[in-house]
């Protein structure tokens, strides 16, 4: 049984996206050795992650993330048990403002944020999902 944690962080004003591109890239390599596999949205300064794997190393996972000096604010909006990830092919995928289709953030009535009083761990589970759909339809086929 594998572990999934989907969190929201708030971007320190200072992060560029060349260091959400070095995110990606150290969070690709260590993912890799500990078989982890998610999807990263980065949009209006806000983070969304899924991550997933086996329990301990997502538990490793996120002390990391509590660490990270590039955002805070983080808030688990879920955390459950699944059988099979929905990034099987990614270690870390990433999605930002360029690559999110207008009819997506429309169809999820998107807000800065996402948050949590006014949209569901479900509401932002789908936004996320979503953001990355044509990639899983292609891994998929």
């Amino acid at each position: 049984m594998l572990k999934q944690i989907l969190y929201s962080s708030t971007a320190n004003t200072d992060i560029s996206m060349r260091d959400v591109f070095e995110i990606t890239r150290v969070s690709s390599n260590r993912n890799s050795q500990s078989s982890l596999t998610g999807g990263l949205v980065f949009l209006d300064g806000y983070f969304f992650q899924l991550l997933e794997g086996l329990p301990n190393d997502v538990d490793a996972s996120m002390q990391r993330i509590n660490r990270d000096w590039r955002h805070h604010d983080i808030q688990v909006r879920r955390e459950q048990r699944v059988i099979s990830p929905l990034f099987a092919d990614d270690w870390m995928a990433l999605r930002n403002k360029t690559q999110i289709a207008d009819e997506i953030l429309e169809a999820h009535h998107y807000e800065p944020g996402m948050p949590a009083e006014r949209f569901s761990a479900d509401d932002l589970f789908a936004f996320l999902v979503a953001c990355f759909e044509n990639e899983m339809q292609e891994q998929l086929a």
